[in-house]
């Protein structure tokens, strides 16, 4: 089922116009909710009260992360963030949430698998038994753990200034941006590069571009498929291969990705 979403990265620009897309809907949304009591998106009412530190918090270090990208830095020698998400469900906007996200630092064409963020996240409503058994996540494992806000804070924290880098990357991005609009206005501004993107692009010889696939393509080894840390350790190191693989096409900035992918726009669009 092709899932799509409001909050799909910009991948000619990299996500470079989020700061201008809170949305006209959510705002009107806002709108409601706040004057006739309406809870239009079922979303956790304590998240949604979350306290006015904690929003403040969590927007200053959003903006400031989008406000310290180097958008001419050689892409061999940045740093990156490549994360996951694993969640109750496909739908953001339907009452799906997130309950675990995880993050791994690359840089300087390296992955530092001793630099990793991984976290569960009680997600305010009851996990499905079809998602338990995907991810291995049951409803006594959350019981304890913090809201999304608390855990974007600290995610955005180990994030700091460096690109976003996630496979099928619209999916995940979504689920992070519906989380923060439902705190306050703002979204993910910093970089958001897509592996499945990148890889068609590159590699145009391939049937599909699963994770699976990729993996097997670069004779990678196998972590803990549809958990967070383990498909961000491979996204990680296909990430690193496809860095290779954009050396060798002569692309070498965010600057110069960004007009790598204008070039395949019109193939994109057919995916």
């Amino acid at each position: 089922m092709e899932v799509n979403y409001f909050f799909e990265p910009d991948c000619y620009m990299l996500n470079r116009k989020a700061r201008f897309h809170y949305p006209v809907h959510l705002r009107m949304v806002d709108f409601v909710e706040k004057y006739f009591g309406l809870n239009l998106f079922n979303q956790n009412i304590a998240l949604s009260e979350a306290d006015e530190d904690t929003k403040k918090k969590l927007v200053q270090k959003i903006k400031m992360n989008g406000s310290r990208i180097n958008w001419d830095e050689d892409l061999r020698e940045a740093s990156y963030v490549v994360f996951d998400t694993e969640t109750t469900g496909l739908q953001p906007f339907k009452g799906d949430k997130i309950i675990s996200i995880a993050g791994v630092i690359t840089e300087h064409g390296s992955v530092h698998e001793d630099k990793l963020f991984d976290r569960l996240v009680d997600p305010g409503r009851p996990i499905p038994t079809t998602a338990s058994h995907i991810t291995g996540i049951t409803n006594a494992m959350v019981a304890d753990k913090p809201n999304i806000i608390s855990v974007l804070l600290d995610f955005f924290s180990f994030v700091e200034g460096r690109v976003l880098v996630a496979h099928n990357a619209a999916f995940d991005l979504a689920f992070l941006n519906v989380a923060l609009t439902n705190c306050a206005p703002c979204r993910v501004l910093n970089p958001v590069i897509d592996t499945y993107t990148l890889a068609r692009c590159l590699i145009p010889d391939m049937f599909e571009y699963s994770l699976e696939s990729l993996v097997k393509r670069f004779n990678i080894e196998e972590k803990e498929r549809h958990t967070a840390l383990g498909d961000s350790l491979m996204t990680s190191h296909i990430f690193v291969r496809l860095l290779e693989l954009l050396e060798k096409q002569g692309v070498s900035t965010l600057n110069h990705l960004c007009s790598f992918f204008a070039t395949y726009r019109d193939e994109y669009r057919k995916i």
